[in-house]
């Protein structure tokens, strides 16, 4: 908008200031064609002061005017940037996604996959859809992330998303080349332990199996916050989360 403005008091300047310096040039170049007889129509002498009057009085208008808006600009408020949302809050910015998947776990760590730093989690009521936020997150999508490709898990039930079913909700933040193929959910009466573990696409013929491993833990703002829903044989209750390795998970607090 300021680049514009200049433009225009720019180009009206000159025509002002021509007028004011050269009145008869100007109606020369831009009145007495249009004439068929320039010289019997060319204004009189007080008819060219009047015009020097206006073309000062317009300088003077376009004076005042660039300081006002000068002053306008320099004393405008910076425009407050747009407020994070609750699910931005709570996981960071920008707000994560969420794999619909209803996933089981395996039995073993699996071979030439990547485990994923789990950064939090979150519990879930998937009967009663709370907290209500994370119904309305995006979902995953990667175009390799594919059951025949190693996907994890399977589709919800007809009618139904992965975090009805769900109990937790863990966050991953992976490479965006890559996407979950495997979790561990071992549950005791004292504590829940889970790993995630991503991977590319399964070659389809069997071929370069470590070509899954190719999964950089970045650091970077370029890795997909993910939410991955986990099913459980019972509620968590006074459980802990933790690692495998028995790390505590952070709980996130659910902010509205």
């Amino acid at each position: 908008m300021t680049t514009l403005l200049f433009v225009v008091f720019a180009s009206l300047g000159v025509i002002f200031l021509w007028g004011l310096i050269a009145p008869r040039s100007q109606w020369y170049v831009l009145v007495s064609w249009s004439h068929r007889d320039q010289y019997a129509t060319e204004p009189s002498g007080s008819a060219y002061l009047l015009h020097r009057v206006i073309a000062a009085l317009g300088i003077a208008t376009m004076v005042v005017s660039g300081i006002l808006v000068y002053h306008s600009q320099e004393n405008r408020e910076p425009e407050s940037p747009t407020p994070p949302t609750a699910a931005e809050k709570m996981w960071g910015s920008p707000a994560p996604v969420v794999v619909n998947r209803v996933i089981s776990s395996v039995a073993e760590i699996p071979k030439n996959l990547v485990e994923q730093p789990i950064l939090g989690f979150q519990r879930v009521m998937g009967q009663t859809r709370q907290p209500p936020y994370l119904f309305k997150l995006g979902t995953f999508s990667l175009a390799a992330a594919t059951p025949d490709n190693g996907y994890i898990g399977v589709d919800p039930a007809p009618g139904l998303v992965a975090l009805d079913t769900a109990l937790l909700v863990v966050h991953v933040a992976g490479d965006p080349a890559c996407f979950p193929h495997a979790a561990i959910v071992r549950e005791t009466d004292e504590s829940v332990s889970i790993a995630i573990y991503y991977g590319r696409a399964t070659p389809k013929d069997g071929s370069n199996a470590e070509f899954a491993s190719e999964c950089n833990i970045l650091s970077s703002g370029a890795n997909v916050s993910t939410l991955v829903p986990i099913q459980l044989e019972k509620s968590l209750g006074a459980r802990t989360v933790l690692t495998l390795q028995g790390d505590a998970i952070r709980g996130v607090p659910y902010l509205r």
